[in-house]
């Protein structure tokens, strides 16, 4: 867990910090998954089928799949080409589907996407 204590401008502020985090942990153990994630925090790109690109930023990744936030409703099976950039190097891409999309506070929502297999 991350110390906080020393390191806030204010009580307040650790607070807040606190209660973010506490929300974020509750989300984590709440979600169904098939295999364990590690947070990937990188913009990704999603091409629908049909011609659509959304902007996203991922928030975890798996072997079999990828969380991702964006500012839009993504239905769900919906299929895409997820164009992930990458540090080093050009972007990745993947073929997936989407499995879920749920609020993710504000205008904001998550979406739960199933790997297929590398896109060319």
């Amino acid at each position: 867990m991350l110390r906080l204590s020393g390191t806030a401008p204010s009580r307040d502020v650790e607070d807040l910090i606190r209660e973010l985090l506490e929300e974020d942990a509750y989300y984590d153990r709440t979600e169904h998954r098939s295999t364990h994630r590690e947070t990937l925090v990188r913009p990704v790109q999603i091409s629908i089928r049909g011609g659509e690109t959304i902007s996203a930023f991922s928030r975890n990744v798996s072997a079999a799949g990828m969380g991702l936030i964006t500012n839009q409703v993504i239905a769900e099976r919906a299929i895409g080409v997820l164009t992930i950039e990458r540090i080093k190097g050009m972007p990745s891409r993947l073929l997936a589907e989407c499995r879920w999309c749920r609020s993710y506070g504000g205008d904001w929502k998550i979406s739960g996407w199933q790997f297929i297999n590398v896109h060319q």
